[in-house]
């Protein structure tokens, strides 16, 4: 049950909260986290049900509407100060919403700046050596001409929309607006890591290509940070023994004149990533596969370590950073999120148990 300081459940190796990530981090202390894996709500693609609504018709099923460009802007047919403070109602009854939720911004400047305000807590909460693993997709603008023009049946109150940064149907770019961002803030970028989904999501779309890929950003604090290669190192494919595979350099113009030898060990994966979604009936559609925060943890936070997530959904980080055997602290807005954790969770130790047995 939730505490009113935003504590839903604890456990020896486990923190659970609910409530906006930014005032939740806020309250965690100095240092206290050795690595962050977490995937915030993309901008503009999705409502994960945490508005509350004020007036209007209490029995109406509230909606902000069916797609991205209706759920970020106002309705035009309410009045125009409304609309250009960006204040957001049902498109039924009117009713007046308020909701905490990352990505029903009006503007990617607006979604930046939100990320931007929780990874400044992050900053100061994450140890000197920690790592942040930032996964964020992309989407494509909508109807963004602007307009203010005569509303229908009372020409002297106009409807309005406000345009957007970039022309109709162009990528955002928003992983990039982020990362360079927060390049600005401080963060050091060591990888830009590309997800490649084999099995993503096909798109009826017929004047471009479809996306098949994510961003997965490492962020450190500081030059010299913890990160375990040998932890995530892949086998070598070929038949050739470790010998033959040395480089011992070269004199010719544009060849390496470095001497080289691969590890025993195995090889660097290299910055793309090939991991098929795993759908999880029980929650949203959006979770990342577990092998994902599996290796970022592995590689990216010290044995017995804490594992943060201020977007938790489902728990998928908490799962892997339980499996890996880290403390976990999950943050989301919505309890019955951390349920479906628990829940996982549960059938995860279930299957680990009958496997050692």
């Amino acid at each position: 049950m939730t505490t009113s300081s935003g504590l839903y459940y604890r456990d020896p190796h486990i923190q659970l909260h609910v409530g906006d990530a930014t005032t939740v981090l806020a309250t965690l202390p100095d240092g206290s986290v050795d690595c962050v894996v977490t995937s915030p709500p993309y901008w503009g693609l999705r409502d994960y049900g945490t508005a509350t609504w004020i007036g209007g018709n209490p029995r109406c099923q509230h909606t902000l509407g069916t797609t991205p460009h209706q759920r970020r802007s106002p309705k035009a047919t309410y009045p125009a100060e409304a609309t250009r403070n960006g204040e957001k109602r049902c498109r039924r009854c009117g009713a007046v919403c308020q909701d905490l939720q990352y990505g029903h911004e009006p503007t990617p400047e607006k979604y930046v700046e939100q990320l931007r305000r929780a990874l400044s807590e992050v900053w100061r909460i994450l140890a000197p050596e920690g790592t942040v693993w930032l996964n964020l997709g992309d989407s494509y603008s909508s109807n963004s001409d602007g307009y203010v023009c005569a509303r229908r049946g009372n020409p002297r109150q106009p409807s309005y929309r406000p345009a957007a940064v970039v022309s109709h149907k162009s990528l955002v770019g928003m992983p990039w607006r982020v990362a360079f961002a927060l390049q600005n803030d401080g963060w050091i970028i060591r990888n830009a890591i590309v997800w490649h989904k084999p099995n993503g999501m096909p798109e009826s779309v017929q004047d471009r290509l479809s996306c098949r890929y994510e961003m997965l950003f490492l962020l450190v604090k500081q030059q010299h940070y913890f990160f375990n290669l040998d932890a995530i190192r892949e086998p070598y494919t070929a038949d050739r023994p470790l010998r033959r595979k040395t480089h011992y350099g070269g004199n010719k113009d544009n060849t390496i004149k470095m001497y080289w030898t691969p590890q025993a060990k195995g090889k660097n994966p290299g910055d793309v990533w090939s991991m098929s979604t795993r759908p999880l009936r029980e929650a949203h559609c959006a979770p990342f596969p577990i092998d994902m925060p599996l290796r970022c943890i592995a590689a990216g936070c010290p044995e017995d370590g804490l594992v943060l997530d201020p977007f938790s959904g489902a728990g998928t980080t908490g799962l892997a950073a339980r499996q890996l055997n880290r403390q976990f602290c999950g943050i989301d807005l919505r309890p019955d999120y951390h349920d479906i954790f628990l829940n996982r969770l549960a059938d995860q130790n279930g299957e680990i148990c009958n496997t050692a047995a």
